[in-house]
C-alpha cells in the first residue's frame, strides 16, 4: 500500500529506516501537534535521522502525513472487523456470540476506542480533497462491510438469524450504529454509560437477527 502513496525505492544503505517507521513516527507526532504542527524535523527527531533521509521514502510532507492517516484508517477498520470474526470462531451458540460482541462493546468509550474512532475520521478530513486517498480509503470500508456482510450471512448459515434482510444493508446499518460513541464524544452525556450503549446494540443486534 505504501508504493502507491507516492513512496520511493529504498535506498538498501539505509536498511534500518523502513516506509513503516517514518509513517509510525508520523502517526505519532500528529497525535500530539496535529497537521498543522507537524514538522519534519520532528519526525526524523524521533527517528534519529536526518529530514532529507525522509524524502527517501515519500515525496514530501503531505505524503507523508496522507499515507500515515490511510495507513491508521486501515489499521483501525481491520482491527474493528477482525475482533467481530474473532468472537464469530470462538462461538459455539448465537447466544456466545452475544458474549463476544458485549465484550468488544463494552469498553467503547475506553481510551483506545476513542482513539481509534478519531483516526478514522481525520484520515477521512485529511484525506477528503486528494481523489487518490479518498479512493484508498473508500476501498477499506467496502472491504470492511463485505465481512461485516459476510459475517451475518455466516451466521444465518449455522441458523442463528432467521431473517432475510439484505446482508449489506445489515452492515451499512451496523456501521451506522457505530457512530454513536463519536457524537458522544462531541456532546458528552455523562449519564449514558457503555454499559447503556452495549444494551443498545445487542438489543438492536437481536431485532435485525430475529
Amino acid at each position: 500500500m505504501v508504493d502507491s502513496l507516492r513512496s520511493t525505492r529504498v535506498n538498501v544503505r539505509e536498511a534500518v529506516l523502513t516506509p513503516e517507521r517514518i509513517l509510525n513516527a508520523v502517526s505519532e507526532q500528529l497525535e500530539l501537534s496535529g497537521i498543522a504542527g507537524l514538522r519534519l524535523r520532528d519526525v526524523a527527531d524521533r527517528l534519529n535521522v536526518s529530514v532529507p533521509s525522509l524524502y527517501r521514502f515519500f515525496e514530501d510532507r503531505e505524503a507523508m502525513i496522507a499515507a500515515a492517516y490511510v495507513r491508521d484508517f486501515a489499521l483501525q477498520t481491520f482491527a474493528d472487523i477482525d475482533e467481530m470474526q474473532q468472537a464469530f470462531d470462538a462461538a459455539r451458540s448465537v447466544e456466545d456470540y452475544e458474549e463476544g460482541l458485549r465484550r468488544i462493546v463494552l469498553d467503547i468509550y475506553g481510551e483506545q476506542r476513542r482513539q481509534s474512532r478519531w483516526r478514522k475520521l481525520a484520515a477521512i478530513a485529511a484525506t477528503r480533497h486528494d481523489a487518490e486517498l479518498m479512493e484508498q480509503i473508500a476501498s477499506v470500508q467496502a472491504a470492511f462491510t463485505e465481512r461485516v456482510a459476510a459475517l451475518f450471512v455466516a451466521a444465518r448459515d449455522r441458523g442463528w438469524v432467521k431473517t432475510s434482510i439484505n446482508p449489506m444493508a445489515f452492515a451499512f446499518a451496523v456501521q451506522g450504529l457505530a457512530l454513536g460513541p463519536l457524537f458522544a464524544d462531541v456532546a458528552p452525556a455523562t449519564e449514558v454509560t457503555s454499559e447503556d450503549f452495549t444494551d443498545v446494540f445487542l438489543l438492536f443486534h437481536r431485532a435485525m437477527t430475529a
